[in-house]
């Protein structure tokens, strides 16, 4: 699938596009976290077909996948 990234994870990322696999929301974030230095030690929001996703929940490969660094703004 591919997971789109903004801001600083982005730039950690060297990229705002990564083709990841994974079969869950949990196993995303572990293939993220061995791909993006330092990605353990940010607070980011995941987005499944642009809807916030706090728990666990099963990925066909077919979503739109998002990591949202925390936005500031008034």
């Amino acid at each position: 699938m591919r997971v789109h990234l903004f801001g600083l994870i982005a730039e950690r990322a060297g990229t705002n596009l990564l083709d990841v696999e994974a079969t869950t929301v949990d196993e995303l974030r572990r293939v993220l976290t061995g791909r993006i230095e330092g990605l353990d030690r940010l607070s980011y929001a995941i987005a499944v077909d642009r809807r916030l996703v706090k728990a666990d929940m099963p990925l066909t490969g077919e979503e739109e996948v998002a990591l949202l660094p925390p936005f500031a703004g008034g």
